[in-house]
């Protein structure tokens, strides 16, 4: 008979004491982790839901002062930018051409010195050749555009020299009776690690022009005027846009991949059915056999909140720059034609505003180049400012619709002249057609004048007592 002594059973149970507490240590360290796992899960749904109501979170308008609105523009102009530079330079190219279509010509002073010269200094300068396109660019960039006027004396010619408002930010300040019109004077500072100096502008020598105009006070209380991006506004919208983009890749990536989840009794069985599909080396598309409940957790509708947020951007950044969505790259967005040919109405309304501020930002550019241009050519005849004006035409599909259902038929039925009907057509060249068209009408009635006096002489032969040849009317006395 086997007998156990007391202190024998005392150290059996002493060492199934020992085993039990590890065991319960064991499941109380997991069940701990499993713990500390939905209390992250918590804490981070709670961080998510306090976010949206937590203005310090990164998600409002960073884009506040006129330096960061033109930094951003510029950066993402040229693709220096983290997301939305490929919208932001889709709108500046388009909203560019749009307002100077055509680019710069002349109206008015045909044949006359005044136009001969300005003809002459718009070809030296290339406005004739895409720079007056580049500078709506500028003004799309940077709200405002500045060019000082330089007298070249060996080509006897004014030239254009462009300050970018970002390099040189500077101060403009009416200083006529009008305090939001020419005369100007324009100063700037030195920027730090800058190699701008400090200068001014007399009116003479400068052409500006503003966007979006405001007005500050400067530390000597006169007022300043400045000019403000169309983007500005809309920046942060923009970058929503590029951020949704980015989101919607990386989920279309991450659920494109499913990711099997099954339930399990514990924690202890669900790591070790872990460990086993980590071994099998599970990939997409491969056939999983598991006790347990198996599914693929993909999110419901996921992708339509982000379409909806990226459509929401693009309506504030359309009704801001007056494009149509079509035209900002999302054609889909725009289902209905009506309300596509609508959306036309705005973009001419601000594309004849901004021409409105061009017109005049040439003329003053025009008017100067005329007055440097006398001064600097004292021996010669003074030229009269005034005599030729800028002339720039928008161009959209709505306004070749306008030409030809309205203003063709009415020059077809003569409601209207030929004068008038070219003269709203963009780029048409008017001066050049209308010589054309005189040469062409001269020629046309000479040739009937000469042909008519023909006829009239051939009619009158028989009173010149010439003997008719081979006519039965003169020839009918018998042989």
């Amino acid at each position: 008979m086997f007998l156990m002594t007391k202190s024998k059973l005392d150290k059996i149970l002493d060492g199934q004491k020992v085993e039990y507490q590890k065991i319960i240590k064991k499941y109380e360290a997991r069940e701990l982790k499993s713990f500390q796992v939905r209390e992250a899960i918590q804490v981070v749904n709670a961080n998510l839901l306090l976010r949206l109501q937590d203005n310090s979170s990164g998600d409002e308008n960073p884009y506040t002062t006129h330096v960061s609105q033109v930094n951003e523009i510029m950066s993402g102009y040229r693709g220096a930018s983290g997301v939305g530079s490929d919208l932001i330079k889709r709108i500046i190219n388009i909203s560019a051409a749009l307002k100077v279509p055509n680019g710069l010509a002349l109206d008015g002073g045909e044949g006359t010195a005044e136009r001969v010269y300005l003809e002459r200094f718009m070809e030296a300068n290339q406005l004739n050749e895409g720079l007056c396109t580049e500078l709506s660019k500028e003004g799309e960039k940077q709200g405002q555009v500045l060019t000082q006027l330089i007298w070249d004396e060996s080509d006897k010619i004014v030239k254009l020299f462009y300050m970018p408002w970002l390099d040189y930010q500077y101060q403009v300040r009416p200083i006529g009776l009008n305090n939001m019109t020419p005369p100007f004077e324009v100063t700037w500072d030195a920027p730090e690690n800058s190699e701008v100096k400090a200068g001014s502008l007399s009116n003479e020598n400068l052409a500006f022009v503003a966007f979006n105009m405001f007005f500050a006070l400067n530390d000597k209380l006169q007022l300043l005027i400045e000019g403000s991006p169309t983007l500005g506004n809309v920046l942060h919208r923009i970058d929503d846009v590029g951020y949704d983009l980015i989101d919607w890749r990386q989920s279309n990536k991450l659920y494109a991949h499913p990711t099997p989840s099954i339930q399990t009794k514990d924690a202890e069985e669900a790591q070790d059915l872990n460990s086993q599909i980590a071994s099998t080396g599970w990939t997409t598309g491969s056939m999983m056999i598991s006790s347990g409940k198996l599914e693929m957790i993909v999110p419901e509708n996921f992708f339509q909140t982000i379409k909806t947020a990226i459509e929401t951007n693009m309506q504030f950044v359309s009704g801001a720059t007056g494009l149509s969505i079509g035209w900002l790259g999302f054609p889909d967005l725009m289902s209905n034609r009506a309300v596509s040919d609508s959306l036309g109405e705005p973009l001419e309304i601000v594309a004849a505003n901004d021409i409105t501020s061009w017109k005049s930002f040439y003329s003053q550019m025009f008017d100067n180049v005329i007055q440097i241009r006398n001064k600097n050519l004292t021996g010669r005849n003074k030229l009269n400012t005034g005599v030729v004006k800028p002339l720039l035409k928008p161009m959209s599909d709505r306004i070749w619709q306008q030409l030809i259902r309205l203003y063709l038929p009415a020059v077809e039925s003569n409601a209207i002249s030929k004068e008038t009907f070219w003269s709203l057509i963009p780029g048409f060249p008017i001066t050049k057609e209308k010589e054309r068209f005189t040469k062409e009408q001269e020629e046309r009635e000479a040739v009937e004048l000469k042909v008519k006096t023909r006829k009239s002489d051939l009619d009158n032969r028989a009173d010149t007592g010439q003997q008719s040849v081979g006519s039965r009317r003169f020839n009918n006395t018998p042989g």
